[in-house]
């Protein structure tokens, strides 16, 4: 049996998909490998309806901190903010990802409203960056095996995240938020944070979560990096996931319904585990292609 650093980290179904011309069973990433000290800070920017939609200090603190981060943009936030799209894909240490267009609870949608949101966010994210994602993150954390094998087959991997920052709760202090965070933290987590005020004092919380975290000794990473470690061999199931059933939701504690990660239940996951075919997952995650979607254009809401 391999050793934990060879375990996979990876939740999946039986279900084969093309994701970058290769075909692979990959669908949701909720954690890294739990025996690296990689961190991943990911930060949502969800549509609002208010006229500013940007917080400046969340990105102020991380420039000023050097520290790699993943956004996951909607569609929407960057069609009303492509000047500052465009600015924060420029910055080497931001990688940006897809979160939906309007942001809805895309397990209500059909297929087709699935693949429009998808289309079109990445439409509107390529026109405003140069950019096309690789990785989407679902609204509110939902997603089940429809939503992850449509997405997959646009050519974007699933990421979920094991530790909720509680940021959007008003009656959660800074200190709170990144004590949870640092205390919950292992190897291989990936945060979910916000970075269009609907974290409320995600900018105040920030320097402390990134203080104590590299005083524990983890290095801080965009998703994309902590996926270059991943194994293309067996995988196992995740220990503190929020998956359920094969073709069942898993719910995460996503936006506004988000929890504290130091009370969140964080279930075991059942989703099935199974075998890569050698490189698969390698390719499909590095490939120099960007995904493909065609008819972008003419995806409407």
């Amino acid at each position: 049996m391999r050793s934990n650093s060879f375990l996979a980290i990876f939740f999946a179904v039986l279900l084969s998909v093309p994701v970058y011309g290769a075909s692979i069973d990959l669908l949701i990433v909720e954690h890294g490998p739990r025996d690296s000290n990689m961190v991943a800070l990911t930060f949502d920017a969800c549509p609002t309806g208010r006229d500013d939609e940007y917080d400046e200090r969340v990105i102020e603190a991380l420039i000023t901190e050097k520290v790699p981060a993943t956004l996951f943009m909607s569609g929407r936030w960057v069609e009303k903010n492509a000047g500052r799209a465009k600015f924060l894909a420029d910055q080497p240490q931001f990688e940006i990802a897809n979160h939906a267009f309007w942001h809805p609870h895309m397990l209500e949608k059909d297929d087709e409203r699935i693949v429009r949101e998808l289309r079109r966010t990445q439409a509107v994210i390529k026109k405003a960056t140069g950019r096309g994602p690789k990785y989407f993150r679902p609204p509110f954390g939902e997603v089940d095996e429809r939503l992850a094998t449509l997405a997959s087959q646009a050519g974007l991997v699933t990421i979920q995240y094991d530790i909720a920052s509680g940021d959007p709760d008003p009656g959660l202090s800074a200190k709170r938020i990144a004590r949870a965070v640092v205390e919950e933290a292992k190897g291989g987590s990936i945060v979910v944070l916000h970075m269009n005020r609907n974290g409320v004092r995600t900018a105040e919380a920030l320097p402390e979560i990134v203080k104590g975290l590299r005083e524990k000794g983890f290095d801080l990473v965009t998703v994309g990096e902590m996926l270059k470690t991943a194994d293309t061999g067996t995988r196992r199931r995740g220990d503190g996931g929020t998956g359920q059933g094969k073709g069942k939701t898993t719910r995460g504690q996503g936006d506004a319904e988000i929890k504290p990660a130091a009370t969140a239940s964080m279930e075991p996951s059942h989703l099935v585990s199974t075998s890569l075919p050698k490189d698969t997952l390698h390719n499909a995650l590095h490939s120099s292609g960007e995904a493909t979607m065609p008819d972008a254009q003419n995806a409407g809401k």
